[in-house]
């Protein structure tokens, strides 16, 4: 099996296990699919965080809202006033939201604790610490996180979400992903992946690029089409960069410290005395008659 370092950053990065003989085609939608599922993972367990924290979403025309301010419903044309607001129900393990995008009706503890667990799991899953494990990802194993927070919440929450509520609509693939975040969500057939400084063709064959050796490992990138060549990848990596830059202070203190040095400093010192060998023949050391 090949190993495939896929990279679209330092922290956007994971490893994909494929047999040399497989079609570029194929390896790139099933990269695509594992990449789009780390990005979904990655919404998802934001939005849990909060629910298990906060409980469900308010509705949308009362986000950001506190309890007591008035709404446009609230306001009598006739009469131009404005009706009190009737309070909200507020449960055993109410928690407010500072955003006052949730209304704070958190679970109960433990409840919240399973689904902070399947969040945690799901995270360390998409972790780029798995590449420094050698961990290769697949799409089996994120579908499974996906599926175990939603488990999760079907405990915590056994009637069911709000139907506007964000965590629902990801779990029901009805998410409306918009901004920076629907850029970085990658479709199959606008998608080119990039090996070596070259753009991998589809017919093809992995081995035609990384050989027939199913030890190999090689660096690839997901691009997008008609976007250019990715950038290279640095010569030197950001550790041994700050390793060399440390160095550099290092040596520049050392020489800073020098240039305050007297330049007869070290002729005080044991190894310039020029009696030191008689000295160690008669066994007599530094003795000085004058008091001290």
């Amino acid at each position: 099996m090949v190993l495939l370092h896929v990279k679209r950053s330092d922290k956007e990065t994971f490893l994909f296990n494929i047999p040399a003989q497989t079609e570029v085609d194929v390896a790139l939608r099933e990269i695509v699919k594992i990449q789009n599922l780390r990005l979904k993972i990655g919404r998802l367990t934001s939005a849990a965080e909060g629910l298990a924290e906060h409980g469900p979403m308010k509705p949308p025309e009362q986000q950001g809202l506190d309890d007591d301010t008035p709404l446009l419903e609230d306001y009598d044309e006739k009469s131009g006033t404005v009706a009190a607001r009737q309070a909200k129900d507020r449960g055993s393990n109410f928690k407010p939201d500072p955003t006052e995008r949730r209304t704070g009706n958190a679970p109960p503890d433990d409840i919240a604790a399973v689904i902070t667990r399947t969040v945690d799991d799901a995270k360390a899953l998409v972790s780029e610490k798995q590449v420094q494990m050698k961990v290769p990802a697949t799409s089996k194993a994120l579908e499974d996180a996906i599926n175990n927070i939603k488990g999760a919440v079907m405990i915590a929450f056994p009637m069911g979400l709000p139907d506007y509520d964000i965590v629902r609509q990801i779990l029901e693939q009805r998410e409306v992903v918009e901004g920076a975040a629907s850029m970085q969500i990658l479709e199959e057939e606008t998608t080119s992946l990039w090996a070596f400084n070259k753009e991998m063709q589809r017919e093809k064959l992995l081995s035609d690029y990384v050989g027939k050796n199913e030890k190999t490992k090689a660096v690839v990138k997901l691009q997008k089409k008609g976007a250019g060549a990715p950038q290279r990848e640095p010569v030197v990596s950001e550790d041994e960069q700050k390793a060399m830059i440390a160095f550099y202070h290092k040596k520049q203190q050392e020489a800073e410290k020098l240039e305050l040095e007297d330049d007869d400093a070290c002729l005080h010192s044991k190894w310039a005395n020029p009696n030191s060998l008689k000295n160690a023949f008669t066994g007599v050391g530094d003795i000085s008659w004058k008091p001290r």
